[in-house]
């Protein structure tokens, strides 16, 4: 993680400086992306952001987005009562701002090929509620709850990669990482003296693949 906090400022220097050497004339400042990435914490994310371009190497701005687990090993439940399917997986809603740095490009026939990084953080709302099916006289089950204002909602990560720019849009795809425990939550409710924690894990950070669709506007 240091050496891609080193990366970051290395990028802003070449983005300033190649900004003076710009001799595009179709350039515009709206920038809008879509997002998909898969990470090492049996989470899909996608994000849809918009970044004002201040030149073609720097973009700040921000997006929002989902992020859900796709597979848990195993789900909370106790004595007569389980935690309901639906919420059996941990998902949070967030907001993404981020700064868009952007190497200068190579041209390879109608396309131009260069290196980005997007250093942002991640938003989620910190409160999470799920519903727990109680079983009185089984199968017959009540609907109850249990909620926690606790866990982490704030987190930082980083996207790093290449892109490729056909005309006024671009594909990009590279390596994402992120300190936010998307577990982190889950782990703090508790129903009748069973703490969730024991059923989910600690994540401390997540890795995983990105791949982006930009248009410029």
């Amino acid at each position: 993680m240091k050496r891609f906090l080193l990366f970051i400022p290395f990028m802003m220097i070449i983005a300033l400086s190649a900004s003076a050497y710009d001799g595009e004339t179709n350039f515009t400042h709206n920038r809008a992306t879509f997002s998909g990435m898969l990470t090492s914490s049996d989470c899909w994310q996608l994000e849809i952001s918009y970044h004002y371009m201040f030149c073609k190497y720097l973009g700040i701005g921000g997006g929002a987005g989902i992020l859900k687990n796709y597979f848990v090993d195993g789900y909370a439940s106790g004595r007569d009562w389980n935690i309901d399917s639906d919420d059996e997986k941990p998902q949070h809603l967030y907001l993404h701002p981020s700064i868009v740095l952007r190497s200068p490009s190579l041209h390879i026939k109608q396309t131009r090929w260069g290196l980005y990084a997007e250093p942002g953080a991640i938003l989620t709302i910190p409160y999470t509620n799920v519903s727990i099916r109680q079983y009185n006289h089984w199968p017959a089950w009540d609907l109850t709850h249990a909620s926690t204002k606790h866990g982490q909602w704030f987190g930082t990560d980083i996207r790093l990669g290449l892109y490729i720019d056909i005309g006024p849009g671009s594909i990009s795809f590279g390596y994402t990482w992120s300190n936010f425990d998307i577990y982190s939550q889950y782990r703090h409710l508790s129903y009748r003296g069973t703490s969730f924690s024991e059923f989910y894990p600690s994540k401390p950070s997540m890795h995983g693949a990105i791949l982006s669709i930009s248009g410029n506007f």
